[in-house]
């Protein structure tokens, strides 16, 4: 099943693969062994010359690469030391490009759990301020989004996926909160792991989507405690899954 997740959601490219630009290659190639754990923080990549032959590619696009990865936060250069991998926590896991080096995102249970507490902070909230704020034309959008997820319960995970993130995405955007819509863009594409990983389990769906239902009813019936308490419930159930995973 893992794998199959993986080839779902974003697969490590390979140097010469798809006939992809080099630089981009070797970016991805070095960060996913970052990512993945081939070097912890505190080690050092390989020598320029070792990454140009293990590569087969020049040492501008290597260093053009360690620039890249220095920039996200993953890599520090120093003189007589090269490339050392900075501490995790200075990594910017949320950037769309750093997550599409991961070679291993469902499986990063760190990262997943974090996402889940996360949103313990925002999507609650964002659920109480839809119930206040949401239009008929907001509502439309969440309930559209919860028809698609009950539609490909359960035979067709992608798409409850892409139905589960537009209905959280529809909560936040129904908030009406400028903030809290500029963090959906920022943790899109680590949510859209998530949501793979934990609706994975087929047999906690027809729980998850039942939590779904009562979020957007307390948000149709302006109950702003209601809907706050639903999304936690919602919230519940996602780390219940990450723990069994």
């Amino acid at each position: 099943m893992t794998r199959d997740l993986d080839a779902l959601l974003l697969p490590m490219l390979a140097v010469q693969a798809d006939g992809g630009k080099v630089h981009d290659s070797v970016v991805r190639t070095i960060g996913a062994w970052v990512l993945g754990g081939r070097y912890a923080p505190g080690e050092t990549l390989p020598r320029e010359e070792d990454l140009v032959a293990a590569l087969g590619v020049s040492r501008t696009s290597v260093r053009e690469a360690v620039k890249v990865l220095s920039a996200k936060g993953l890599v520090e250069t120093r003189p007589r030391i090269g490339a050392r991998i900075r501490p995790r926590e200075h990594w910017r896991l949320l950037d769309p490009a750093v997550l599409s080096w991961h070679p291993n995102l469902t499986r990063d249970v760190e990262l997943v759990t974090s996402l889940v507490e996360a949103r313990r902070i925002i999507e609650p909230a964002a659920a109480e301020l839809a119930a206040r704020r949401g239009t008929a034309a907001d509502l439309a959008v969440i309930e559209d989004a919860y028809l698609a997820m009950e539609r490909s319960i359960p035979d067709d995970l992608a798409a409850c996926c892409e139905a589960d993130l537009a209905f959280h995405r529809g909560v936040i955007a129904a908030s009406h909160n400028i903030v809290l819509n500029g963090l959906i863009g920022t943790m899109e594409t680590a949510l859209k792991a998530a949501l793979l990983l934990t609706n994975s389990l087929m047999e906690s769906q027809s729980r998850t989507l039942s939590l779904h239902k009562d979020v957007m009813e307390c948000i149709r019936f302006r109950d702003t405690a209601g809907a706050r308490a639903a999304m936690n419930r919602v919230l519940d159930q996602a780390a219940h899954d990450v723990g069994r995973m």
